[in-house]
């Protein structure tokens, strides 16, 4: 089993440093997408890969360079972690051990959770169906509109129950940041119409089967399929990537954020 794990990254270094710590066994596998203003994570990682995207990216535009790198680099899994998010002691290898045992069953599944999706696994070939991530939500309701998108798609969710801390309840991006804050207060509504209009409904009430109720040929957004173009994301033998190409949380409302 391929896989790849990213962490987005805007703010708090040391949070970040936790949420390492816990991941070990993934560090071969592990990327931190920087999306820091001032790339603040230059050289400070010898342990695991750093991508510097040209500009800082939104948290569904990092989703879908993670995708695209899963896809360049072969792999079965794309993962995600919040940088604010702590894994407890032996989950790392025990999630391991449970997308294994769901390879080989030969199981579909589309996205499989620990406490939500602080961290998460996504399946390749879920993914390459389903498409890339909303860059119209880029954080609020952009989750909730993927994993229904999965789901319609007849790729439904894994609930492994193993134990991930959120920290400061999520959102520690915003919730550190009093421009961050002020914009998502502001834009949160927006999303939420947005998301309203996609579906027929807010999460839990949606009534329509496609996006805008246009019908079974809706384009997506980003085509993963085999015939896909990929992004060029070849090892230049440092830790360090750069190449040419996360969500937080206004109140407890329906479209979990980074």
């Amino acid at each position: 089993m391929k896989y790849l794990i990213g962490v987005g990254y805007v703010n708090r270094t040391d949070l970040l440093d936790r949420a390492l710590l816990s991941i070990k066994p993934f560090w071969p596998n592990t990327t931190i997408i920087d999306n820091s203003a001032n790339r603040e994570l230059k050289g400070k990682y010898s342990y695991v890969k750093t991508y510097e995207p040209p500009v800082p990216l939104s948290f569904s535009q990092s989703m879908n360079l993670l995708q695209k790198m899963a896809q360049y680099e072969g792999c079965d899994i794309v993962m995600f972690m919040h940088n604010d998010a702590e894994a407890h002691p032996g989950v790392a290898d025990a999630f391991l051990g449970k997308l294994e045992m769901l390879s080989h069953l030969g199981q579909k599944w589309g996205v499989a959770f620990t406490n939500y999706h602080t961290l998460v696994a996504f399946n390749m070939n879920a993914v390459r169906e389903v498409g890339g991530w909303d860059t119209t939500l880029p954080r609020y309701f952009a989750d909730c509109d993927y994993y229904r998108r999965m789901e319609l798609a007849g790729y439904p969710p894994v609930h492994t129950g193993l134990q991930v801390t959120h920290h400061n309840d999520g959102s520690s991006t915003i919730k550190s940041d009093p421009y961050l804050n002020l914009l998502n207060g502001v834009t949160f509504p927006l999303y939420m119409d947005y998301y309203a209009a996609k579906w027929g409904g807010l999460p839990g009430q949606e009534t329509y089967l496609s996006p805008f109720n246009l019908g079974p040929n809706f384009v997506t957004p980003l085509n993963l399929g085999p015939n896909s173009d990929a992004v060029n994301l070849k090892d230049t033998g440092t830790n360090e990537h750069k190449g040419t190409g996360m969500r937080a949380k206004k109140k407890e409302k329906p479209g979990r954020g980074h």
